[in-house]
């Protein structure tokens, strides 16, 4: 384990993030983090803690005994809730451990060596499981969405890779609107009821979606960082978008790609929208789940819903998006 590490903090809506890692995991946090919002005082710090092993022998810790069941599908790994002690235990391929006790606000991660081949797994993709569950317990719920906001109103694009929040996030940007999110969110109640805080990090981009905007075609020309899957940019840079640290939200606009020049928006009810955004609640604690769904059930009753067909008027789908949030 290397013992040249660095600490950093992050603002996160009243929490502090601090994380104590490799230069290498510091500068890719810096880079994800660096639009969070950020607030003066902080009641509770969050802890987490990288440390490097140098073969799958030398990770200092392994899943623990007991009774566990999976709580999140990863692709090749295992993602256990042990709920006696409301703990998580996440691995993937044994290049990175992952010890999570959400209650306590504390992750320890053991990365494997080369790091550089396991920076977006720790960083990203195990990071952002750990965070959606510390934070479930403090009532800041996630949705999987992008979101963009004018005048303090928020349109939410909630759904799972792939179906085309990244674009319609580039083409949001474009418009001038206000930016929270290319990918997640978080829900939490207020006196007046559900808000939207923003989670503001560098948008992700396909090649697919590089190619729909001009301005994005220097990326298809630019080397992908190892373990990526996606390149990034930076939505104030390339765009000078201002962020929107907290929303009401006006519409929740679920997307799917058409085959079609021109989009289509059609209203659904609730409960059909409902069906759609359950999925974002991990089931781990009970009563932190069940405070998840009451604030998506709650979501969905009181913000007028949309299912969108996306055909590749890019152009125009930022107006009817601007229609949405007025009416």
């Amino acid at each position: 384990m290397s013992d040249s590490r660095r600490t950093q903090t992050y603002g996160f809506h009243g929490l502090n993030l601090r994380v104590l890692s490799s230069a290498a995991i510091a500068t890719c946090l810096d880079a994800r983090f660096e639009l969070l919002p950020s607030s003066g005082e902080c009641a509770e710090t969050i802890v987490f803690d990288f440390e490097t092993a140098s073969n799958s022998q030398g990770h200092r810790f392994g899943k623990p005994p007991g009774r566990a069941k999976p709580f999140y599908q990863l692709e090749r790994g295992d993602a256990s809730y042990f709920e006696a002690e409301d703990r998580l235990y996440l691995c993937y391929e044994d290049r990175v451990r992952v010890l999570c006790n959400p209650s306590v606000g504390h992750a320890r991660f053991s990365v494997l060596e080369p790091e550089i081949d396991n920076l977006w797994l720790a960083s990203h993709l195990l990071f952002t499981i750990c965070l959606v569950e510390i934070l479930k317990r403090r009532g800041m719920y996630s949705l999987h969405a992008g979101g963009f906001s004018a005048n303090g109103k928020c349109l939410l694009i909630p759904g799972t890779s792939g179906a085309g929040k990244s674009t319609l996030t580039i083409a949001s940007l474009r418009a001038k609107f206000d930016y929270m999110s290319d990918d997640m969110v978080f829900l939490t109640e207020r006196a007046d009821g559900v808000r939207v805080l923003a989670f503001p990090e560098e948008v992700d981009v396909s090649d697919s979606t590089a190619g729909f905007f001009p301005e994005l075609s220097f990326l298809l020309v630019s080397p992908q960082r190892s373990g990526w899957r996606k390149r990034q940019i930076h939505p104030a840079k390339l765009y000078g978008a201002k962020v929107a640290t907290e929303a009401r939200p006006a519409a929740v606009v679920i997307p799917r790609i058409a085959e079609a020049e021109t989009s289509v928006i059609t209203r659904i009810d609730a409960d059909k929208a409902l069906l759609e955004l359950v999925p974002n609640v991990l089931l781990t604690e009970a009563k932190s789940c069940g405070a998840h769904l009451d604030a998506l059930s709650e979501l969905v009753k009181y913000t007028p819903c949309y299912r969108l067909e996306t055909g590749r008027d890019f152009d125009q789908l930022p107006v009817r998006f601007q229609e949405l949030l007025e009416s």
